[in-house]
């Protein structure tokens, strides 16, 4: 007992398509799209953390260059002469060298001021009573870090945001740089203080210009941990960067971690100012760079939701114009399977499913017509060889007849008798069929050669004559029992012309692109234009005429029906100056038949 097995009994054509679909279009595709995505997502947050790295990494440089220039003037200020005038203690000046130099510190300090837009103001005040004030005028407490810059004895101390007041704009915040100026010739000798103030908005600008001033925190930590500045942001945040995070930083030897504060997951930047020994640190949330890249997923998301509806119609396109015409050829199938000969498959386009289709349909017509001809061809045989047993009463006894006239002439030495009765007893025996249609080219020619010899011998060789030609190649070529031998027939009961000094007819057979060709060429009358039209419409279901058309249709219907609708019989030429007729039958050697002796 024959097992089938499971896969082949669960699964039809329909099934197989969509598993196929499923295992090698939406399953791979839904994989590579998600590590496309997650791949994708990783490169857009490799290119953010890039840029905000340079980003902040330029805006370090710009304030590291912005408090380098302010304590280049702390210095300058220090070896500058006419400050070391200005505020030595003894011997005093006099009121107008005091004026003259304090003129020429007002004119280098107004040029700082004028360059230097981020400076609110400049202050020196001398221990010897003599002050320099340039820019705004500013009142705040300040001494705290006049009393550190003090400890230092002229190191530079740089202060926190601080408020103050402004007499040009009011209340304002600054940053300062707090400096005690010693004696150039006595290093230890304090001359007076100096301080620079920076507007802190200005310096809080600059920073922000590294990030977007809503989508992260800024903040600046001076050496000893304190909080230099912090963008306006940072009041919903509640935060302020502690050892810990540093600690992050120094344990990964990077500039960038990813860190928790109050629940938010952030992206923090590091940078340190060499000038300063201040930290910046840039805190960015994550949802917010999700957010920003919000727009790229969704694109990424509907091309990926675009190829799977392309592919679930390919797969609908597919079951359409492919699964269902098989199908419905598998079903038209089973009708000619059980017998119905009248399946048929409808044919809506001109693709290799409707050409199969096609050729389906041409094929159950063909199978149609076989059977339906079959019998046709059968009678068609049977008539023939009925019609030449009834001519020739009883063969073998008239063969044994002849053959004994043939030698009683040999006998009588009646040698031109004797030769015409062989001839008429070999037409006799190769026109009997005895059961086999099908003969050779060489046989063919044989009983046209008897038949046109003795034809001959009736009206005369001055009056008729007859050419036999062929290939030697195809001499052994398959064709039927009298195919030739009507058409010469034909000439010599129709087309003959007594009017004429001499008839000719030629049979010639040869080979074009593996189709014998069999021509019979006459001198004779030639056809009538009907009977041409006729022989041209040649209709195998058309009644039957006993004239000339007649068995020019039974040829051309014998040769169709066996060879197949592209062989038979065509007219080539029909004028009154003679008739030429054309047999095509395929090239293929003989297997059987009778023997010639």
């Amino acid at each position: 007992m024959r097992v089938t097995p499971w896969k082949n009994r669960n699964f039809g054509l329909q099934k197989k398509a969509f598993f196929i679909f499923l295992l090698f279009i939406i399953l791979p595709t839904l994989g590579v799209g998600v590590l496309v995505q997650l791949r994708f997502n990783q490169v857009l947050l490799d290119q953010f953390i890039t840029s905000t790295k340079r980003n902040l990494d330029s805006v370090t440089r710009r304030l590291e260059e912005q408090t380098s220039l302010v304590e280049n003037i702390a210095d300058y200020m220090i070896l500058n002469p006419d400050m070391q005038e200005l505020l030595r203690i003894d011997p005093p000046l006099s009121a107008e060298r005091a004026v003259h130099h304090k003129r020429n510190i007002e004119n280098f300090l107004t040029f700082q001021l004028m360059n230097k837009n981020y400076i609110k103001s400049i202050s020196i005040t001398g221990f010897n009573g003599n002050t320099v004030e340039m820019g705004e005028p500013i009142i705040g407490q300040e001494d705290q870090w006049f009393r550190k810059a003090e400890t230092r004895r002229g190191g530079i101390v740089w202060s926190e945001g601080y408020p103050s007041y402004s007499g040009w704009t009011g209340d304002v915040r600054l940053v300062s740089m707090f400096r005690i100026l010693n004696s150039y010739n006595q290093i230890t000798l304090p001359l007076g203080r100096l301080v620079i103030r920076l507007d802190e908005s200005n310096v809080i600008q600059l920073l922000e210009s590294g990030i977007a001033k809503e989508s992260g925190y800024l903040y600046v930590i001076g050496e000893n941990g304190e909080n230099i500045l912090q963008s306006r942001s940072t009041g919903d945040l509640n935060y302020r960067p502690d050892e810990k995070l540093l600690g992050l930083f120094n344990d990964n030897n990077k500039d960038f971690v990813t860190s928790s504060v109050n629940g938010q997951k952030m992206l923090t930047f590091y940078h340190p100012m060499e000038n300063t020994n201040w930290k910046i640190f840039a805190m960015i949330p994550e949802k917010i760079v999700n957010d920003q890249f919000r727009s790229v997923k969704l694109i990424m998301n509907l091309i990926l939701a675009a190829i799977l509806l392309f592919g679930w119609l390919g797969l609908i396109g597919f079951q359409y114009t492919i699964i269902r015409p098989i199908l419905r050829l598998k079903i038209e199938t089973n009708r000619v399977k059980l017998g119905d000969f009248n399946a048929h498959v409808p044919i809506k386009s001109n693709d290799e499913i409707s050409e199969l289709n096609r050729k389906f349909n041409e094929m159950v017509l063909t199978i149609k017509e076989l059977i339906e001809h079959k019998f046709k061809l059968e009678l068609r045989e049977r008539e023939s060889e009925l019609k030449l047993l009834q001519n020739q009463m009883d063969p073998h006894f008239l063969y044994n007849t002849l053959d004994m006239i043939r030698w009683t002439a040999r006998l009588e030495k009646a040698k031109q008798s004797s030769h015409l009765i062989e001839m008429f007893s070999k037409f006799f025996r190769l026109g009997l069929s005895n059961g086999n249609y099908e003969s050779t080219i060489l046989q063919e020619l044989e009983f046209v050669h008897a038949y046109l010899f003795l034809q001959q011998k009736r009206l005369g060789a001055a009056k008729f004559r007859y050419s036999l030609f062929t290939e030697s190649t195809i001499s052994q070529a398959v064709t039927l029992k009298a195919t030739i031998q009507p058409l010469v027939e034909n000439f010599l009961k129709h087309g003959y012309d007594r009017k004429k000094p001499l008839n000719v007819i030629t049979v010639k057979c040869y080979v074009v692109n593996d189709t014998i060709w069999i021509d019979v060429q006459d001198n004779g009358k030639g056809f009538r234009q009907d009977t041409v039209h006729t022989i041209r419409n040649l209709n195998p279901h058309a009644e039957e005429d006993e004239g000339r058309s007649g068995a020019m249709r039974n040829i051309h219907e014998r040769l169709s029906i066996h060879f197949g609708e592209s062989y038979g019989l065509e007219v080539v030429e029909h004028s009154g100056v003679g008739g030429w007729i054309r047999l095509k039958i395929p090239y293929k050697e003989f297997n059987g038949g009778d023997d010639l002796e």
